[in-house]
């Protein structure tokens, strides 16, 4: 899919230079627009100082298309947004923001910077959320840190304790007080199991829409431990967040959601990638910057795994094609961050790209490869 996205990109563009500039919004006291909009106007600044001496024919140009796109967003600014990437290049601009930290990153090159878009990919997931409480259930449908409500007729669903109750005639005062209690205790276990029947019912009609995806559970505590004892769709629960969200608005809920949802899958893919290498695959596994460039160059690579901010430096050899980490005779050529480079040619050659916490490849020297063989 990836690589289609970047084909189609790189496509529309047409032509060098490729600018890629990456805005980390951490640095500002979120929310806070003026700061925001400082931090990109830097940026593109930066930018305009390498393009005048670079490219000093397409400055104005590209520059224009930089303002144009930090104007879109001065219009239409968005609070959720933890990052922003500027592509730019003759006759093509796209503005991208990013839900996850980034780092900062000006680059002008002969193709975009695709590190942040590959992150946002590993992100890109459909699932499906469900608050429920003793009045109603509602159901949403998510990607990324948005959130869309069903209302199709099925959902929203209402509970209604129509049930008409009778109350116990009084014999006498002590067992007229007795009889009372028993009722009222009664009538709590009969609203319990009425409830527990809506729930039974709303997650039946969940399974329509919910399929494989994973399933994020908000409502008040004692809502969400009925609605677990009832369903079928206990596998697919992959957080419950405590709280009655009814009466919010939808971006409280997604604020509350979107963490959690980033959370799992951070988690998932970083405790399925270990057990891979060291485990399973540990025959086929190629550690360290040098060894897994040539062998993805080799078109061997199956699955390539990278810390998530890992860069490297490293020079290359044109006639043989190989990497070397310090420079020699041969090796007059810098390639300012050999990630970039390798993450580029995994995906040309139909390899999988994976991205872990930083720190957790420290023994296989930040990068790793799973083979084809």
């Amino acid at each position: 899919m990836i690589k289609d996205k970047l084909s189609i990109m790189q496509k529309q563009a047409a032509k060098p230079p490729y600018v890629t500039i990456i805005v980390s919004l951490h640095e500002t006291v979120a929310p806070d627009k003026k700061a925001a909009l400082l931090l990109a106007e830097k940026a593109i600044q930066e930018a305009g100082d390498f393009l005048r001496s670079m490219y000093p024919k397409e400055e104005a140009s590209l520059l224009h298309s930089l303002q144009g796109l930090l104007d879109d967003f001065d219009r239409h600014y968005d609070l959720t947004a933890e990052g922003l990437g500027f592509y730019v290049s003759p006759g093509y601009s796209k503005l991208v923001k990013f839900c996850f930290p980034v780092q900062k990153k000006v680059e002008i090159g002969d193709s975009f910077a695709l590190r942040e878009l590959l992150y946002l990919e590993h992100y890109s997931i459909s699932y499906m959320v469900l608050h429920v409480d003793e009045k109603a259930a509602h159901c949403y449908k998510g990607h990324l840190n948005s959130l869309e409500e069903v209302n199709d007729g099925v959902f929203p669903r209402y509970f209604h304790d129509d049930y008409e109750y009778s109350k116990p005639a009084r014999a006498s005062s002590y067992s007229g007080q007795t009889a009372i209690q028993g009722f009222e205790g009664d009538k709590s276990a009969n609203e319990a199991n009425r409830l527990k029947s809506f729930y039974r019912e709303t997650d039946q009609m969940l399974s329509a829409y919910l399929e494989d995806q994973p399933l994020i559970v908000t409502g008040p505590q004692k809502d969400i431990s009925l609605l677990q004892e009832v369903s079928v769709h206990e596998k697919n629960i992959i957080a419950t967040i405590n709280g009655n969200y009814a009466n919010v608005t939808v971006k409280a809920l997604e604020d509350r959601v979107w963490p959690a949802l980033r959370s799992w899958i951070d988690d998932t893919q970083q405790s399925t990638m270990l057990q891979l290498i060291q485990e399973e695959w540990q025959q086929h596994v190629v550690d360290g910057m040098r060894d897994v460039w040539t062998a993805v160059k080799e078109g061997r690579g199956q699955r390539l795994i990278v810390e998530k901010d890992y860069t490297c430096p490293a020079f290359l050899d044109d006639k043989t094609g190989k990497l070397h980490m310090r420079k020699t005779r041969k090796t007059q050529n810098i390639v300012m961050d050999a990630v970039e480079k390798v993450l580029r040619l995994a995906i040309e050659k139909g390899g999988e790209i994976v991205f872990v916490n930083n720190g957790t490849l420290d023994d296989h020297g930040h990068i790793s490869l799973i083979t084809r063989y």
